[in-house]
């Protein structure tokens, strides 16, 4: 074989290697946030150690460290991914309720009760327990841990300006002005949404979190908004 022919040779196998070994390494990334998430929503951040989450997984310690150098990194990737999950489902399903007024003339004021409808449906994840536990977690772990809190602090603000976006984009859809700040007008949706989740899950037999977000969502978006003159 000519040299040409294995430099040929070599250039064409190198990045298809290349992207295995990337694929693969994705893969084992991938698995091992979910089985630390399966292992948190069960034991608590504080419980949760490296032999478990590989355990759960199905790898080493060795597969475990070429991905993560600490257990507070897997912690702080895993909560990054699943509120940028979040925030992603969110965003689409706005996004499709507002297509679909503007497809069908829906007025701004309709379309306040089909986009808090949309967002229960799509956006969230109510029912999910594990995801709640999860979160909580997180909280209570940044309460107790002042370097944690800093950088979970850094982590929420980064996803907290997309969502601020996602409800101006809406709002200004709706021809609705705020009457408050953007962000204030964000915290106070999230308030009610984390409160509504709290109260599904500390007293199941009450109202549950759909009856409570389609009663309070659309009270408070019309009273801290106005229509556009």
């Amino acid at each position: 074989m000519s040299e040409t022919a294995i430099n040929k040779d070599v250039m064409g196998t190198a990045p298809r290697i290349a992207k295995r070994v990337t694929r693969r390494r994705a893969q084992t990334r991938g698995r091992l946030l979910a089985a630390a998430f399966e292992v948190v929503a069960e034991r608590g951040l504080g419980a949760t150690t490296v032999e478990e989450v590989c355990e759960r997984a199905g790898y080493t310690r060795g597969a475990f460290y070429s991905n993560f150098r600490t257990i507070d990194e897997l912690f702080f990737a895993l909560y990054e991914q699943r509120a940028n999950e979040m925030l992603m489902r969110t965003r689409a399903a706005i996004s499709s309720v507002l297509d679909e007024a503007q497809a069908n003339g829906t007025d701004g004021d309709g379309l306040v009760e089909a986009v808090v409808d949309r967002f229960l449906v799509n956006a969230t994840m109510p029912h999910d327990r594990s995801w709640w536990l999860v979160t909580t977690e997180y909280l209570l772990y940044a309460a107790r841990n002042p370097q944690a809190a800093q950088r979970f602090a850094g982590l929420r603000q980064q996803v907290w300006g997309e969502f601020v976006n996602v409800v101006v984009t809406a709002l200004a859809c709706a021809r609705r002005k705020s009457e408050i700040s953007p962000d204030q007008l964000t915290r106070v949706l999230a308030a009610v949404h984390d409160g509504a989740l709290h109260q599904s899950y500390a007293d199941p037999g009450s109202v549950t979190y759909e009856e409570l977000q389609r009663l309070a969502l659309p009270l408070m978006i019309r009273g801290l908004t106005r229509l556009e003159d």
